[in-house]
């Protein structure tokens, strides 16, 4: 998917015109700098609600409220650093012959989308809202026969699977521990979790309350009986890096 077939999704379902959406990301790419020039708009929508970031309720809100995260997300997953992720998970699943697979912070559902279409038993987790609403519009757009779980607490899920995909979303919620938990216990014995999360020289919506995992998210995951099979550089430099987390349990 590129930047105009996802800015296309998005007129369709908002029932704009493509070229006055397309005009409006001209404007923003002018005007703000970094990899994904929507983000910013997240970002402001963020810091002028002054969300309380010590309360989960207050987070999810903003979440489920956001208009920006759909156009964030779709800009995100244009991306040509967004597809390389999605295809080494994809690859390890069909590899491993994994049948099911759980995207957790499904967002506008792309990943979802792609291991539906990859023959992988598919099912999208989130919190229930616009970028969640439009997420299942597009499965249904796609006819895609994928489930989806909406998230309203910290034990959402009811089912086991082979593969669970946890992509930028420890940073975002207020106990990180809990929800890698959770993940932990409705993953097949010989299954992988695939995890990315930058803690620090992050964006707004990153909790400050979770920075300090940026020097001891190794470590909570040994703690939590997990093992690293893989850690790869996907994008970034130095600080700024992020990298893809191959987790198994431990034997």
């Amino acid at each position: 998917m590129n930047i105009d077939e996802a800015l296309k999704e998005i007129a369709e379902y908002k029932k704009i015109d493509f070229k006055e959406i397309k005009e409006s990301y001209k404007e923003i790419s002018e005007k703000f700098s970094g990899y994904v020039k929507f983000s910013n708009l997240s970002a402001d929508e963020w810091n002028q609600l002054q969300i309380n970031q010590e309360n989960i309720q207050n987070v999810m809100e903003f979440y489920k409220n956001t208009p920006n995260y759909i156009f964030e997300l779709m800009e995100t997953h244009s991306t040509q650093a967004k597809s390389n992720l999605s295809n080494i998970v994809i690859d390890y699943c069909i590899k491993n012959n994994f049948k099911s697979i759980l995207d957790f912070g499904a967002g506008v559902c792309q990943d979802s989308i792609i291991a539906s279409k990859n023959n992988l038993d598919s099912t999208a987790a989130d919190i229930p809202g616009k970028t969640f609403n439009f997420g299942k519009w597009r499965i249904e757009k796609y006819n895609l026969k994928i489930k989806t779980i909406d998230i309203f607490d910290e034990n959402p899920l009811k089912e086991n699977y082979d593969a669970i995909t946890c992509f930028e979303v420890l940073q975002h919620v207020v106990n990180p521990d809990k929800t890698l938990s959770h993940l932990i216990e409705h993953l097949n014995l010989n299954g992988m979790l695939f995890i990315t999360a930058r803690f620090k020289n992050n964006y707004s919506l990153a909790l400050k309350r979770n920075e300090h995992l940026d020097e001891t998210f190794d470590e909570m995951i040994k703690k939590s009986n997990l093992i690293i099979k893989e850690k790869i550089h996907i994008w970034g430099k130095g600080d700024s890096s992020k990298f893809l987390y191959l987790l198994m349990h431990s034997v």
